[in-house]
């Protein structure tokens, strides 16, 4: 019997699936039916730092049940979310600084959370502030983060985009964190040129979008000392067979929840299983990591930005 149960957060899942953080992680009845199809865990849908800012003394100082913002509503969900299912419920938090928002973290733990995920990006667009300033802001976060939860489980959720991504993904691993998300996904702008407007784009992530994920877990995977979490342009079964491959520990899908439903879940999981047997394999430890840097000597391809006419298959 194959078996696809792997380590996340300090937890042992039966699937390396996990449903990301979206629309559809943000109510008990969808956390309900993502357990039903398989998924390894599931990752709240994001409270934003500002969310918490703005609405922090209402709800620290309530002194009566009408006063309950956004806040307390997302404690609500946590608290009712580990009533309702036995896979691990990860809070979220959008953030861009270490700010009074970190006390609201006590109340996630408190409320029986069993981990938070950090979706961290500070867009490089200030020509008065260097790369390692930017770079500090993720280190003081999760450095104040760690004292007020402890031992509680962290994720850390980043961008492709760093002056040394590399070095800053394996020093920030060293401190504590226990998995490393890549990669954060934005919202895309796009010009109507009608109206001469900035409008919304790519809500959905697509399938290209896979390729810079793959290439930066091979890398990424054999460096870091903390699980990987793998996600962005997942959109078949295969892929989350590819990402394993390459080191991640766990996949995350959020896009394709919305493409194709929940069941896009258990046909991952059955696929996986199904490719596990026909390569005689009974465990992920099996083949997780076949295609990563230090593991495959074809895998130092993954280095390379420019094409070749070898690699491109053009004259």
């Amino acid at each position: 019997m194959e078996d696809i149960s792997v380590q996340y957060m300090g937890r042992t899942i039966n699937s390396p699936i996990i449903a990301g953080s979206c629309g559809k992680t943000a109510n008990v009845d969808s956390i309900k039916q993502i357990e039903d199809a398989g998924a390894g865990a599931v990752i709240l849908k994001s409270l934003f730092e500002e969310q918490i800012t703005q609405e922090s003394n209402n709800v620290w100082g309530a002194h009566n049940a009408g006063e309950m913002m956004e806040a307390y509503n997302y404690l609500d969900l946590i608290r009712k979310a580990k009533q309702s299912v036995n896979i691990p419920v990860i809070a979220s938090v959008n953030c861009i600084s270490a700010s009074e928002w970190l006390q609201f973290t006590q109340s996630i733990k408190s409320a029986g959370a069993d981990g938070i995920e950090l979706n961290m990006f500070i867009m490089p667009s200030s020509i008065n502030i260097s790369s390692d300033e930017v770079e500090n802001v993720y280190e003081n976060t999760i450095q104040t983060l760690k004292r007020a939860v402890g031992e509680f489980p962290i994720s850390l959720k980043i961008s492709p985009y760093s002056a040394s991504l590399a070095k800053l993904c394996q020093k920030l691993s060293w401190m504590g964190i226990s998995s490393l998300s890549i990669f954060n996904r934005f919202l895309q702008h796009d010009i109507d040129i009608n109206t001469q407007s900035i409008k919304p784009a790519n809500i959905l992530s697509n399938e290209t979008e896979l390729y810079n994920t793959i290439r930066w877990s091979a890398i990424l995977s054999k460096l870091i000392n903390c699980n990987l979490t793998a996600g962005g342009g997942v959109h078949k079964p295969e892929d989350v067979i590819k990402l394993l491959l390459v080191g991640a520990n766990a996949v995350q899908v959020a896009s394709v929840l919305y493409e194709e439903g929940f069941s896009f879940i258990t046909k991952a999981n059955e696929f996986l299983k199904e490719w596990m047997q026909t390569n005689s394999y009974h465990r992920l430890s099996d083949f997780r990591g076949r295609l990563a840097i230090d593991r495959n000597s074809t895998a130092s391809t993954f280095y390379r930005i420019q094409y070749m006419k070898y690699y491109a298959g053009i004259e």
